[in-house]
């Protein structure tokens, strides 16, 4: 991923960071969580850490590439965002059978497969 791209993308930058922010450096980490978590400007973190706006972009944009270097080697946020569809698949599927269920499977039975449906529910 292109780390001009990144710097437009905030919400793909936090999951990152989310996930790999322990790989960089406490400075790096410090950037991008004012540029991304605190939502201050290149200037504003220039100001506070009495630096250059360029220093702080540059800085950025390193931590943005590594960021995405390390997704490409380990693909953490790939595999939640894969994870987190297929989950989200099951349960369109048990909403599903337990709409059915309450359609055609009346009484204790019923209430027996629903229980099961939301225990599945539970796991998922």
């Amino acid at each position: 991923m292109a780390t001009d791209r990144l710097l437009a993308d905030r919400l793909t930058v936090i999951r990152l960071f989310d996930a790999y922010a322990r790989l960089l450096t406490p400075r790096q980490q410090q950037l991008v969580a004012l540029y991304f978590h605190d939502d201050l400007s290149l200037s504003e973190i220039a100001e506070r850490l009495g630096v250059t706006r360029q220093a702080i972009h540059d800085s950025l944009r390193r931590s943005l590439a590594e960021l995405a270097r390390y997704e490409e080697l380990l693909g953490l946020v790939q595999r939640a965002r894969g994870e987190d569809r297929r989950r989200q698949a099951l349960l369109r599927e048990l909403d599903g059978l337990e709409g059915e269920i309450r359609r055609t499977v009346p009484g204790r039975a019923g209430q027996r497969l629903l229980a099961r449906v939301r225990a599945l529910r539970e796991l998922v």
